[in-house]
């Protein structure tokens, strides 16, 4: 076992509930608006070719035998998938100028990513604007096996990541814990350039969650992100992951949540939550997502304002029952 470079675990339990009630007693403070955005999203900033897909392996590659959701099979639902070429040049430029412009609204947490600004669709017309493209949301469909739309969620819909060393401005080490997600489909896409950062390692555990272990580095693999606008597809909710401290340099990512329409299973859980925004903002955010995950896909897409992806679509003959 290699203990030099282990990542701590994520808190669970007792530890999780006792980081409820400290953001519960912290203040957030009133940031300042973000610079306007000169580039608008269009559909053309995706690449005409289509992503390219590397080293996809389904849940029931992964070790699954039991799908999460009724009557969509193990096999048919992506666990994990690289993606290259999703967006143009332009595009990734835009989402680098967004992401460094968002830091000033970044907080430091000790749950799960040190560093990070949430709840990013709301301070950007752009990645509002993209994640309710019908073009985006089917690729991103087709990557994952099954019609997506964004998370309900606001704060956990999608969030930019900061990692670079320890300095004097910046003491603490910046790191994504082994964690899995709160929500089932996720989109990691790294903004930097590799060759910008040493370290900083996208790591995931190769099997089901619960054969991880954080000091056994036998399982573990590191993600194929080889340029800027590569990104690491998965099944958030069922995969452990993690990424290392940044030794030099500035690693800047793009964590974008989906959720299927066709189902109503979800993996959030208030607690979880309640680690980052503290109780009594959770309630209401917990009731809303509630009565969001309950409506049928049909009004989810309607409220997209878009003509729903259906799994047709996507090459299967036939849906699950709403």
């Amino acid at each position: 076992m290699d203990r030099t470079n282990t990542l701590p675990l994520f808190e669970r339990g007792l530890g999780r509930l006792k980081l409820a009630f400290k953001s519960t007693l912290q203040r957030t403070p009133k940031l300042p608006a973000p610079p306007l955005e000169h580039l608008q999203w269009q559909d053309s900033l995706m690449a005409p070719t289509g992503p390219l897909i590397s080293d996809r392996r389904t849940l029931a590659e992964l070790g699954y035998t039991r799908s999460p959701h009724a009557n969509i099979a193990v096999q048919t639902i992506t666990g994990l998938s690289a993606v290259h070429g999703l967006f143009t040049h332009d595009a990734v430029a835009a989402l680098q100028r967004i992401a460094a412009d968002l830091e000033h609204c970044a907080g430091d947490s000790d749950w799960i990513i040190s560093r990070r600004t949430r709840g990013v669709t709301a301070l950007s017309p752009f990645l509002h604007a993209m994640m309710r493209s019908r073009a985006f949301l089917l690729a991103i469909s087709r990557i994952a096996g099954v019609p997506l739309v964004p998370y309900p969620l606001l704060n956990a819909r999608a969030q930019v990541n900061y990692f670079y060393p320890k300095s004097a401005e910046q003491p603490r080490e910046q790191l994504g814990m082994w964690h899995t997600d709160g929500t089932h489909y996720v989109l990691n896409i790294l903004l930097s350039d590799p060759s910008d950062f040493i370290g900083g390692e996208f790591l995931f555990h190769n099997r089901t969650i619960d054969t991880f272990d954080a000091l056994d580095h036998r399982t573990f693999e590191t993600a194929a992100l080889a340029e800027p606008g590569d990104a690491l597809f998965i099944y958030g909710s069922h995969l452990f992951h993690g990424v290392r401290p940044v030794k030099s340099g500035r690693r800047l990512s793009l964590v974008l949540s989906f959720h299927c329409p066709y189902t109503t299973e979800d993996a959030n859980r208030f607690w979880h939550l309640a680690s980052d925004d503290g109780i009594p903002a959770t309630l209401p955010n917990w009731l809303h997502l509630q009565w969001s995950l309950r409506r049928n896909a049909a009004r989810q897409f309607a409220g997209l304002g878009i003509e729903p992806i259906t799994f047709e679509e996507l090459g299967r003959a036939t849906a699950p029952a709403c």
